[in-house]
């Protein structure tokens, strides 16, 4: 497996504090409830580990957003949710008491996806802005599963690469214990764009 020098890691992990930041503000925003996000890690992830993550344990993923990415570098964001997380969400963005969905059906995912797009927007956009890089946000897929996406991850992102930069964080909700797990992924190809990004800025 591929290693990220310290240099690129932390290219990676300066663009992802400052994006991370923008996508609790705009999560908070859209749930009406104050939203806590942890300081995202940057590394390099098979393929077969994001599956292995989604599909298996108390917490494997039952709902999958993933969003692509053009322009400067290719890659996506996959959103991740356990079903607890897939509920409460759920509630929250039609306006529900806490508890209330028991099943993710078509006015859910409809909400689901438009998070996941305004959320992508709110990271893309402060990213681009901050390393005046030039990248473009697709339209999401979303797919829900009980028993687990990764059949799903492996048809969405398979063919881009076998492993991937992840630059990833964890949004909580407090008042309901919601987690959202945002997975940043990039081609490792992308690592010298991001760089030299960040250098650029840097040197003024």
């Amino acid at each position: 497996m591929t290693e990220l020098d310290e240099m690129t890691k932390g290219a990676f992990q300066e663009a992802g504090n400052i994006g991370m930041g923008h996508l609790a503000t705009a999560l908070s925003n859209m749930v009406g409830r104050e939203v806590k996000i942890n300081i995202p890690i940057v590394k390099i992830t098979p393929l077969e580990n994001i599956q292995k993550e989604a599909s298996e344990g108390a917490n494997k993923s039952v709902v999958a957003i993933h969003i692509p990415f053009s322009g400067d570098v290719s890659g996506g964001t996959l959103l991740l949710l356990p079903k607890y997380s897939a509920f409460s969400f759920s509630d929250l963005l039609l306006k529900r008491s806490v508890g209330t969905t028991n099943k993710i059906e078509q006015k859910e995912i409809n909400k689901l996806k438009d998070m996941g797009s305004r959320l992508c927007g709110a990271y893309m956009n402060v990213v681009n802005e901050f390393l005046g890089t030039n990248l473009h946000v697709g339209d999401p897929e979303v797919h829900v599963n009980m028993d687990g996406v990764g059949d799903f991850i492996e048809q969405e992102i398979g063919k881009l690469a076998d492993e991937f930069i992840v630059v990833g964080g964890e949004a909580t909700i407090p008042i309901t214990r919601s987690k959202h797990e945002f997975n940043m992924l990039f081609e490792p190809e992308a690592s010298d764009v991001i760089l030299a990004a960040v250098m650029k800025k840097m040197m003024g």
